[in-house]
């Protein structure tokens, strides 16, 4: 950061932090802050700016702590974010000036408090922290710097240092657990922080279990955290979200648009980009859509607070679920997506009329589950069917295959696999 600041410039230079909450943008920020601050004429840290601006006045009471902090203003003589745009340009613009402005989420808090590049003088540098970077695209910052988690040595040390762990004296049964559960954190320094004040106090034989639990339901301040992004995305791209969640990590991004356009999705295309912009997933090199375990786990939490029916939700993974609506007939009409991942490799025998009331199934990925059974009901909305080695013996003959994009079922049975696959044609 200091050497893409160039603190001896004399051009006027905004430079943005992005990622994912809890990453560290604001650590980052206040540690060049603290460093540089004293090589400029005024210097203001703007902390929360997104929290700030919903209160009554918001902006207005940013813009006068930007000038009393700047210019030394003790009294408050902004009335109104008009006025604060232009007073703020007059004062500045004639300063060498030292500018953060943290956590924001609109457009429209960066015109107000950071204008442009003419609001301040000769050699001004001012940081923006956000989660969403086409803000920043936007408003012309650049360069930006993308934080990623830290390194595995200094996930271990900052872990180490919240759960009073001395990792030195760690025995050889000791240490794959402490690598396991820093691995599930990734590098985000929320996390690591989070889970060692919570292991803090039980020893670390028990930690697996622990583990296992903050997998299933995560520590409440880290989804706090992550829900931000969430909160903030509108309905279509919330959708996309849950279905990556739940299903799609991993796959192919041409795949999985094809998928969800055939899903009635609302423009899936431009919904990844956002959800890319907000640091909500990545998509590599070769195409394969990418989302940190945490926000899997957060979008599928709330996925379950849907309802407490496994039934009632729209999408089903967890393997008790999935199988109890298909072995009980328990599916509704609410559920658009079914992807069976089981612990075992034991058969499960389906009940005939499993499918009869998921009017609205689109999506069914089979990975590693063997099921018996005759189906006497079959959905007709499916766009995907993922399901190899599929065992039922024939199909009836109100099974409608013609809206399905994706149909992959390797080893299932000949006699009418190559059927579906020409009515899907």
């Amino acid at each position: 950061m200091l050497e893409i600041l160039d603190v001896g410039g004399s051009d006027v230079r905004m430079v943005g932090i992005w990622g994912i909450g809890g990453i560290g943008k604001t650590t980052i920020a206040k540690a060049v802050y603290n460093a540089i601050a004293h090589k400029f004429d005024g210097w203001c840290f703007l902390a929360n700016v997104r929290e700030g601006s919903e209160q009554p006045r918001g902006l207005v009471n940013l813009q006068n702590i930007i000038l009393s902090s700047i210019v030394g203003q003790k009294e408050s003589i902004i009335n109104n974010v008009h006025e604060g745009t232009t007073l703020l340009r007059k004062r500045m613009q004639h300063k060498k000036i030292l500018l953060v402005v943290d956590d924001v989420d609109s457009l429209d808090q960066l015109k107000k408090l950071a204008g442009n590049n003419d609001w301040f003088g000769r050699g001004s540098r001012v940081i923006i922290t956000t989660r969403d970077k086409s803000l920043l695209t936007i408003h012309g910052v650049k360069p930006i710097h993308d934080v990623h988690g830290l390194g595995l040595q200094e996930a271990l040390e900052l872990f180490s240092s919240n759960a009073l762990l001395d990792i030195e004296k760690l025995d050889a049964d000791e240490k794959p657990i402490v690598n396991e559960v820093v691995n599930y954190a990734e590098g985000v320094p929320l996390a690591l922080e989070v889970l060692g004040s919570q292991l803090r106090d039980t020893s670390v034989q028990k930690w697996r279990a622990m583990l296992d639990g903050f997998k299933k339901d995560p520590p409440k301040s880290i989804q706090d955290i992550l829900l931000i992004s969430y909160d903030g995305l509108q309905d279509a791209a919330r959708t996309v979200f849950l279905d990556i969640a739940c299903f799609f990590k991993g796959w192919n991004i041409n795949d999985v648009i094809q998928i969800l356009e055939s899903c009635d999705r609302i423009t899936p295309e431009h919904s990844i980009k956002v959800l890319e912009q907000k640091a909500l997933l990545s998509v590599g090199i070769f195409g394969d859509i990418r989302m940190h375990d945490l926000l899997e786990e957060m979008g599928k939490v709330k996925v379950l607070q849907e309802s407490t029916e496994a039934g009632e939700r729209s999408r089903l993974w967890y393997y008790k679920d999935v199988q109890d609506v298909l072995t009980k007939n328990r599916g509704t009409s609410k559920i658009e997506g079914i992807i069976v991942k089981m612990p075992t490799t034991d058969e499960i025998e389906l009940s005939p009329k499993c499918f009869k009331n998921m009017k609205n199934l689109k999506i069914f990925i089979n990975v590693n589950r063997q099921f018996v059974g005759k189906v006497e009901h079959y959905p007709n909305q499916l766009r995907l069917l993922d399901w190899p080695e599929c065992p039922l013996e024939y199909l009836s003959s109100d099974f409608d295959m013609k809206k399905v994009v994706q149909l992959n079922m390797p080893g299932s049975c000949r006699k009418w696999y190559n059927l579906i696959c020409l009515a899907a044609a």
